[in-house]
């Protein structure tokens, strides 16, 4: 199915680009029709590999992640649970010199009293 969805696809192609550069209508359509008619059959093809992922990979992926996280927790680059309650913590949080973090830290906030 793979090769005569991907011939299909080239042929449909290069006979619209003929009918195109040939200024001949009927050829065109007839390979825009057979595109047309190998697409489905691309995605299909893509969906259904896509789909069957062998024990092999998925073990791989979950590796890669495992390491990336680790990568990350080394680097420092993974946030800080805020706190819970009302208690605020004044400890400068340590950063890494190239992290640009996402929430700027508000240290020197004047204290809000009621009129």
């Amino acid at each position: 199915m793979p090769a005569f969805t991907i011939t299909l696809l080239m042929v449909g192609l290069s006979t619209g680009v003929i009918g195109i550069l040939g200024r001949n209508d009927h050829v065109f359509r007839a390979g825009l029709l057979l595109t047309l008619t190998a697409l489905p059959l691309l995605i299909v093809r893509t969906v259904h590999n896509s789909q069957s992922v062998s024990a092999e990979q998925l073990a791989e992926a979950d590796n890669a992640g495992y390491v990336r996280a680790l990568d990350h927790v080394a680097r420092g680059l993974l946030d800080v649970p805020a706190p819970r309650g009302g208690h605020h913590n004044d400890r400068a949080e340590q950063v890494a010199g190239n992290v640009i973090t996402l929430r700027p830290h508000h240290r020197s906030q004047p204290e809000r009293k009621a009129q």
